[in-house]
């Protein structure tokens, strides 16, 4: 009867300690008896089958004359042929090479001393041109002498009276106004350039009509006047005129 040992062996653990180790050691036990008690159990169901003997082999033995070998015939020896001698090398006689020609000498002049560079010739400049000499300017002609206050108010009052029939001419009298029969005077101030250019106009004494009053400066911004005088200073002026209003002045 063949018997089977199974030792299963756990490597301890440091962590479980002792209890582990033994409840592995009663497995292993316990499946050593199992495995003990199924191989009785096997050898008691199933009997042993009896063995035959071996079968004896009976070999049959002739005696057969073999025929007698045949002769060998020794081959000739055949002598190897000694190798021919070489011919000896023709000893080549070097005729040493003729002495090299000498070379001729060469003279190397001396070298030339450099003649020092002549020294340049200065040019002399060429003679400015002569120019012709400026004309001289022309003095300014001198200021003219200022105006006295009687030229200046008579100069003003001349252009102003160029100014009147142009700003009577340019009036335009309300409707309201020639129908009821009505006028009015209005004092305007207005500030006209050299060249006559009106810059701004207004009412400096108004009339109790509105008409009156809106009419004067109308007439007065719509003025193309002309250029001052040729004796007038040549700056903006401020003139003031008295305008007339009424049914029977203007268009």
């Amino acid at each position: 009867m063949a018997s089977a040992v199974v030792n299963t062996i756990l490597p301890p653990d440091p962590e479980q300690g002792s209890h582990r180790f033994a409840t592995a050691l009663i497995a292993g036990v316990i499946v050593e008896m199992a495995l003990i008690g199924a191989l009785v159990w096997y050898g008691e169901t199933h009997p042993a089958h009896p063995v035959p003997p071996p079968k004896k082999h009976v070999m049959a033995v002739q005696m057969v004359t073999l025929p007698p070998p045949p002769k060998v015939v020794p081959k000739p020896v055949v002598k190897p042929t000694p190798p021919k001698p070489m011919p000896p090398k023709p000893v080549i006689h070097h005729t040493p090479p003729p002495p090299p020609a000498p070379h001729p000498k060469m003279v190397v002049p001396p070298k030339p001393v450099p003649t020092p560079p002549a020294p340049p010739v200065k040019m002399a400049p060429p003679p400015k041109p002569v120019l012709p000499p400026k004309p001289a300017t022309p003095p300014a002609p001198p200021p003219p002498p200022p105006l006295s206050a009687a030229e200046r108010v008579d100069l003003m009052g001349q252009y102003v009276a160029e100014l009147r029939p142009l700003i009577q001419n340019q009036l335009h009298v309300p409707a309201e106004l020639r129908a009821m029969g009505l006028s009015g005077t209005a004092t305007v101030e207005f500030e006209v350039s050299p060249s006559g250019q009106v810059l701004w106009a207004k009412v400096i004494k108004p009339s109790p009509l509105g008409a009156v009053n809106r009419a004067a400066v109308a007439a007065v911004k719509s003025g193309n006047f002309p250029a001052f005088l040729k004796k007038m200073p040549k700056q903006n002026t401020v003139f003031e005129i008295p305008i007339e209003v009424g049914a029977d002045s203007g268009s």
